[in-house]
């Protein structure tokens, strides 16, 4: 199985569904799903390393405070991530690297405000980790 995100429609927001085999593979799919969301593509690399660190009490706080940084990233500092290495991923947390670029003049297709704990839910098995994840946008 590969790690893969689908965006569903919902009443007034954005719902993202993340799926993948592993951990790494799940935040880098849930990143790749909101850069989707706001119409930007990876691109060329940054020429920056940004290291982060993620910790929660379960695996949904660890999503939406990553989720939650990304928003940040992008939409006050201007700051896209154009590549990203995610280390010793577990439900409770993971260490990333991401290569970003920052752009003042940076083209949306739509603004993020938030990721919502409403409807969250991240169940995980042998097999696969599978997330929904409301977006306030």
């Amino acid at each position: 199985m590969r790690a893969v995100f689908r965006i569903l429609p919902h009443t007034s927001e954005i719902c993202l569904e993340v799926r993948a085999p592993d951990w790494p593979s799940f935040y880098r799919a849930a990143a790749q799903g909101l850069l989707a969301v706001y119409g930007l593509r990876p691109g060329r690399s940054g020429p920056k390393t940004l290291r982060l660190c993620c910790k929660g009490d379960s695996p949904e706080d660890v999503l939406v405070a990553w989720l939650s940084e990304l928003i940040y990233l992008i939409g006050a500092k201007r700051t896209v991530p154009s590549g990203m290495e995610v280390a010793e991923a577990g439900p409770l947390g993971f260490t990333a690297a991401l290569r970003v670029r920052t752009e003042k003049a940076l083209s949306l297709e739509r603004e993020v405000k938030a990721a919502t704990y409403h409807g969250l839910e991240v169940a995980a098995n042998r097999t696969r980790i599978m997330a929904r994840v409301i977006l306030d946008v």
